[in-house]
């Protein structure tokens, strides 16, 4: 009686004999270390592929005593920004042989520090922190145990680095398009003081009002958290000025939202009325009516650059404190006066 014949996982040692070299040689080459000839390299991936091989994770921790795992703690998962940068941090630990355990803390004090202590638990190599400071002080003797980046959070002298958006500079290209459609008197919807975030685009809005020599009155420029409730609050406050101001930029597209709502709701129009223009170019943007004026960035590159970051701390096992700043760049639509392609934004908003 015939037998099916069973297949296997192919081994190292496979791989090894089918580029004629050594186990050792085949190692260095999947590894990328040792010097080898290119050629060398090239064969032993070339016989990797050809097999199917793939690297055991067990077998590489063992050998490096790292659990290959990175834990990354975010306050609202279903949240457009942590979407991407999940995706961009998870894209870069895959390609170095990593595995990503992701946890939703709520921005819940008790949650955050409960997400830091479970993941230190599970001997994670490094962690990836986007949350607000919030529950992170209690949490410092826990984190000082593991490598640790911040994200779209500047918390200096806590784990080895930040990575953070141009905020300032981005609130200074909305203060600047609004200045060039004639507008003198801008109102702002700032956010938090707590988050570096809000904090940076705040002093950003008012040192480019400052520059342009604009009205910096204080009654212009309104706080709040990050909610479509505070926009919608704080931009009314902001319309019932004696003086109302004619352009109104937030530093959040939940702000902006509420920020529509409330001009809408005072019987105003946009932007013949009072022209808006907000930070985070989210993927509603151009849907919206008027499509939103945005200060637009890529949020994968976010945590991409974080787990970068991260895993050099990791390999060097001497970390130093890095901040990193990713760009940003203006994307004008109808909401703040100016006429663009709507067609080709709205296919690539629907695609």
């Amino acid at each position: 009686m015939s037998t099916a014949p069973t297949t296997r996982r192919p081994l190292l040692a496979d791989v090894a004999a089918k580029a004629n070299v050594s186990i050792g040689t085949a190692s260095r080459a999947l590894n990328g270390r040792g010097e080898l000839s290119d050629r060398t390299r090239l064969a032993v991936q070339k016989a990797a592929e050809e097999l199917g091989f793939r690297p055991s994770p067990t077998a590489r921790s063992l050998r490096t005593r790292r659990s290959l795992t990175i834990g990354l703690v975010v306050p609202h998962i279903s949240h457009a920004f942590y979407a991407g940068v999940t995706e961009g941090a998870q894209a870069t630990l895959e390609e170095h042989g990593y595995r990503l355990i992701l946890v939703d803390s709520g921005e819940e004090p008790r949650r955050v520090g409960s997400a830091l202590q479970t993941l230190v638990d599970q001997e994670v190599d490094g962690l990836l922190l986007s949350t607000a400071p919030v529950g992170v002080e209690q949490a410092r003797e826990t984190l000082a145990k593991t490598p640790c980046v911040c994200i779209d959070e500047l918390l200096p002298g806590l784990g080895v680095g930040s990575v953070v958006l141009e905020n300032a500079a981005g609130m200074g290209l909305l203060v600047e398009h609004m200045a060039g459609h004639g507008h003198t008197r801008i109102g702002c919807l700032a956010g938090p003081e707590d988050r570096s975030s809000g904090r940076e685009r705040r002093e950003g809005f008012l040192a480019a009002v400052r520059e342009r020599g604009l009205d910096g009155s204080p009654e212009l420029i309104r706080g709040g958290d990050w909610t479509i409730a505070s926009g919608y609050r704080e931009a009314k406050a902001l319309l019932e000025v004696a003086e109302r101001p004619s352009a109104i930029v937030t530093a959040s597209a939940e702000l902006a939202l509420g920020a529509l709502a409330a001009v809408r709701g005072a019987g105003l129009s946009i932007p013949q009325d009072v022209a808006m223009a907000s930070f985070d170019d989210v993927y509603f943007a151009p849907l919206l009516e008027p499509p939103l004026t945005c200060v637009g960035y890529d949020t994968r590159s976010i945590g991409s650059e974080g787990a970068r970051l991260l895993l050099a701390a990791i390999e060097s096992e001497q970390p130093a404190w890095s901040e990193s700043r990713i760009g940003v760049e203006l994307v004008a639509r109808r909401s703040c006066g100016c006429h663009y392609d709507e067609t080709s934004q709205l296919a690539e908003a629907i695609a």
